[in-house]
């Protein structure tokens, strides 16, 4: 469980100088999280500062009010920093999660028996050069562990947050706004649909914090450098507000960054490929066969892994450069109101998968089984790589956002939107890899339906707050994975690579693959199912 604690308003001023505006604030929020009522560590003690500055440098087609500027009508110049200190990286509290997601997988010293990772770790130990097991300390484990560089480089974020100007032309209703910044489409909170251009950063939180402006999803999105076009349709038959709206990334795009324990706010387990207890770079084949050792830890000495294949990095880049050529990312909306009141838009996006929108997707790419790929996942082996590749594949999504203000009977705004996803990689048991220990299936696309409705009511709760209303709010959620075979990928998984590459398609999830400790033989792995319906609903009250 985690309390918010020590949470003062933020101390806020802005200053006007003619057309420039400047703003900032100061903001500090500590949380403590406790496992019972006898025990809590803080595990965040993080500190902002945001600065924020707005310069109307020409109005009315003159800039600084003197100098004409022809085919500009107006243009504004936005610029917002934010910078970051989290003290739990010096104090670095002791209290961590002892369990990861994976739960009591992993096997203990008596046959049968099952582990959590902290047992594991601390009671078998993990192997080591000298070919006996080195039992590793609580503080190897927690955020103690890493090494000074490691905590200098979390404790800090700083950030150009937004950096872009607006540019209005006379002689077309065309704006364009360039630079780096958000774009902000859709009618959801919490789960993420149409609200795609920018991945999100899931090391500052996922949803779970105070709601907007202090916290919200404009702090966690990934700003990006990219051009907004806006070009205003007028009114078009019996539809009002019509303009059509498009962005281009030329190739400053980002996955969703992620994180890992001992950190308290990321994925609840370690880093599957370098953590020292059951790590994909360490044991297996990496052991067996690469040149390269570890140079510190408990595993000095050992052969090891050090990089996946074409120089990608997990939930950091893959294949491709960043650049116009192989990174672009596009999207299109046309907006519109009708007559009786209902908004809409309609959307398509062509962009890089991120995966921050809740779908258990397959963020890595093993060799497929053959014998060109099995001598070449050898040579891979020797110099240290695995034969696996971080990938972030191009999805076509199109999409659809409403909302209808029920101002006669219900006093009530409804919400709805859908999307359809093209391409969206998930692991696939049928397709054998080179890597059977640890057991990386192969991956293969599939399309999802999501979609949202929901609501927001004003409402006056007197016993509650007798100054203001109460925002009731609402949204279901679904997922719907088109043509999931189904099947039970536990039990798949024992099955023979012969025997699965000729049975049929069996998608697993992300979160629960094998490992050199927790193979499929003997220990609960594959856990993790792809479903083909999943629904979701939220409720909040705000005030």
């Amino acid at each position: 469980m985690a309390l918010a604690a020590f949470i003062p308003r933020p101390a806020a001023a802005t200053q006007k100088f003619g057309p420039i505006q400047l703003s900032g604030n100061l903001q500090t929020q500590n949380l403590v999280r406790h496992p019972d009522d006898a025990h809590y560590e803080f595990i965040q003690n993080r500190n902002t500062a945001r600065i924020q500055f707005d310069y109307d440098w020409l109005q009315s087609g003159l800039f600084y009010g003197k100098y004409n500027i022809p085919f500009i009508e107006s243009s504004h110049l936005f610029v917002v920093y934010r910078g970051v200190y989290d003290s739990i990286y010096d104090t670095t509290p002791g209290f961590f999660e002892k369990s990861d997601i994976h739960g009591r997988a992993y096997p203990g010293l008596k046959t049968g028996q099952f582990l959590d990772i902290f047992d594991r770790a601390t009671k078998v130990g993990v192997p080591n050069a000298a070919g006996s097991f080195t039992r590793l300390t609580r503080t190897q484990l927690s955020i103690s562990g890493l090494t000074h560089g490691e905590r200098d480089a979390l404790k800090f974020d700083n950030q150009l947050r937004e950096a872009y100007a607006d540019i209005k032309f006379r002689t077309i209703p065309l704006t364009i706004r360039a630079g780096r910044q958000q774009i902000v489409w859709g009618e959801t909170d919490n789960f993420r649909m149409l609200d795609r251009a920018n991945p999100l950063d899931l090391t500052w939180h996922f949803q779970q914090e105070i709601p907007a402006p202090a916290f919200g999803w404009d702090q966690i999105r990934r700003p990006l450098w990219m051009f907004k076009f806006l070009y205003d349709l007028g009114d078009v038959w019996k539809l009002s507000q019509n303009f059509l709206e498009w962005y281009w990334n030329p190739g400053d795009w980002f996955p969703a960054k992620q994180a890992f324990l001992p950190r308290p706010w990321g994925l609840r387990f370690y880093d599957p490929l370098t953590n020292v207890v059951d790590g994909a770079f360490f044991d297996g084949t990496c052991f067996a066969l690469s040149r390269i050792k570890e140079t510190r830890g408990p595993r000095k000495g050992e052969p090891r892994c050090v990089a996946l294949m074409n120089g990608t990095k997990l939930f950091e880049h893959g294949d491709y450069a960043r650049n116009p050529l192989e990174n672009s990312q596009v999207g299109v909306r046309y907006h519109a109101m009708a007559p009786f009141g209902l908004e809409f838009t309609l959307n398509y996006f062509y962009q890089r998968w991120s995966g921050d929108d809740g779908t258990n997707y397959a963020p890595i790419r093993g060799l497929a089984k053959n014998d060109v790929n099995n001598a070449r996942a050898v040579q891979l082996y020797t110099k240290g790589i695995f034969p696996a590749e971080f990938i972030a594949p191009y999805v076509h999504t199109l999409g659809l956002s409403a909302n209808y203000s029920d101002e006669a009977y219900t006093q009530t705004v409804f919400r709805a939107e859908t999307v359809y996803d093209v391409g969206i990689p998930f692991f696939d048991l049928q397709k054998i890899t080179v890597i059977d220990v640890p057991a990386v299936p192969g991956v293969t696309k599939k399309n999802m339906w999501k979609g949202m409705i929901g609501f927001d009511r004003p409402t006056w709760i007197k016993t509650v707050n007798k100054k203001s209303t109460i925002l009731l709010t609402g949204q279901f959620f679904w997922h719907y994975l088109v043509n999931n075979p189904g099947c039970n990928a536990e039990e798949v998984a024992k099955l023979t690579p012969d025997q699965r590459a000729r049975g049929g398609s069996c998608l697993a999830g992300g979160l629960d693959l094998p490992s050199s400790v927790r193979i499929p033989t003997n220990t609960p792995v594959f856990r993790d199912k792809i479903r083909t319906w999943e629904a979701l609903a939220t409720f909040a009250a705000i005030s």
